[in-house]
């Protein structure tokens, strides 16, 4: 988990936003899962909500929330870690997505070059 939240930072989010634990857990979960594609609204914001007594709407919102910030304050380090330029403000699927992806292959990617 400390991987997870030492991306979170570098994106410049911190654990005053309740979004910053809701992406780690969002985090965990999709790298649990192998057998299927990760359904975020389905399989992810329903266990977050039922952890931190919340409900999916506010998890959703809270995650889209540190997506903005994320975004707008380190686009630029955002892009660095995705591997590629971005248009368009990601998606909290596809910001998920990212992280998981970079902590599975980009990091080891990094150091190898």
């Amino acid at each position: 988990m400390v991987e997870v939240y030492g991306i979170i930072r570098k994106l410049g989010a911190t654990s005053k936003y309740k979004g910053y634990y809701y992406v780690a857990d969002a985090v965990k979960m999709a790298q649990g899962i192998h057998e299927r594609p990760v359904k975020v609204t389905k399989d992810i914001y329903p266990a977050i909500a039922r952890k931190y007594k919340s409900t999916p709407s506010n998890v959703e919102h809270n995650i889209r929330t540190l997506v903005n910030l994320c975004w707008v304050n380190h686009k630029d380090t955002l892009e660095e870690i995705a591997g590629c330029t971005m248009v368009d403000k990601p998606t909290n699927s596809e910001f998920i997505d990212i992280l998981v992806y970079y902590l599975h292959y980009g990091q080891k990617t990094a150091v190898n070059d």
